[in-house]
């Protein structure tokens, strides 16, 4: 027998369990994610340039920063498309860079608009060829832009003899200020870079293409095919690849194959920086965008502050660890959050 029954009087003074009705507060900390901590950090060294960095906030300086930034800035964020669908990189944006100033250059005669749209048509052929390749026939996206670019450096060798071609025509326009004071590459740049994220996120190309690089096989599982939103994803890298390379030979009014040569490896740069998952499905274009400016101020700093190209490159090195563990981190943190 249990206490209780052996005396009752005491099992009667022994009243209901008292429940805490204070209200609990729960304390949630910030969600943050890796493209956060780049901006953030990005924000950060630009203040800290313009104040300890001498000859940083001069309006030349800073024309010349966000001029360089631009044109690779353009790049990176057509390559992030390639990246957020799950198909790693483009080593062939090199090649459509030189090969469309080339074209630019080439073309000029007929005008610099006229010059300016071949050059866009050649960037997106580029794209809808590897994009077949890649999303139709199943190929491995590193091998295959390895061989465009080959083709595409091999065919415009054989085209200009490996000279370089001077432009007949004014390409000026494109080098115009807006309200007297913004390069128009710039505002090219920031235009590109709003209307990449507005359609990655409000399109259903967009979301598809990010939704293929999260879970192909779910998504195939849904209805949804992958070869038409990896196809998108090369031809608006290859378009965007183009406008930089005639972007940058209406600097001078000529192209060679030397132009833009490290542009492919700076775009990559920018977007793993930037905080995009090189596994695919997280990130979007404007965080290439962050990347690209955080690449080019990084650089423009060390060498204002008199460090040499060698340098230069380890600093870069050391970023894209940086932004790997910390994209990384933050995606398993929010992961785990969620559970």
């Amino acid at each position: 027998m249990t206490s209780s029954q052996l005396n009752p009087a005491k099992a009667a003074s022994v009243g209901p369990a008292k429940v805490d009705s204070r209200p609990r507060v729960r304390v949630s900390m910030p969600n943050l994610t890796g493209p956060a901590v780049i901006v953030a950090f990005t924000v950060l060294l630009f203040v800290l340039a313009s104040l300890f960095v001498s000859g940083f906030a001069t309006a030349n300086n800073l024309r010349a920063l966000f001029l360089s930034v631009s044109l690779v800035g353009i790049a990176a964020v057509g390559m992030s498309m390639i990246t957020i669908v799950g198909r790693m990189f483009s080593l062939s944006l090199s090649a459509v860079v030189a090969t469309s100033a080339i074209i630019f250059a080439g073309t000029l005669h007929l005008g610099p608009w006229t010059a300016m749209g071949l050059s866009l048509v050649f960037g997106a052929l580029t794209g809808v060829v590897q994009g077949v390749l890649v999303g139709v026939a199943k190929t491995n996206p590193i091998v295959t832009t390895i061989a465009a670019a080959a083709i595409i450096l091999g065919v415009a060798q054989l085209v200009t003899g490996g000279l370089n071609v001077i432009g007949q025509g004014d390409s000026s326009v494109f080098a115009s200020m807006i309200f007297g004071a913004i390069p128009l590459e710039v505002v090219i740049f920031v235009a590109v870079a709003g209307l990449s994220a507005v359609l990655h996120r409000y399109t259903t190309i967009g979301r598809g293409i990010t939704l293929i690089g999260l879970n192909e096989r779910a998504s195939a599982v849904a209805g949804l095919r992958a070869w038409p939103r990896v196809l998108s994803a090369f031809v608006i890298s290859g378009t965007l690849a183009a406008l930089a390379g005639a972007l940058l030979a209406s600097e001078s009014g000529q192209g060679n194959l030397t132009l833009g040569a490290s542009y492919g490896f700076d775009a990559i740069i920018a977007v793993v920086v930037g905080g995009i998952s090189v596994k695919g499905g997280r990130g979007n274009p404007m965080n290439a965008a962050v990347g690209a400016l955080l690449v080019g101020l990084l650089a423009n700093m060390l060498v204002l502050m008199g460090l040499s190209y060698e340098d230069q490159l380890i600093f870069q090195g050391i970023l894209v660890l940086i932004a790997v563990v910390v994209t990384g981190a933050t995606t398993k943190s929010a992961a785990a959050g969620k559970r």
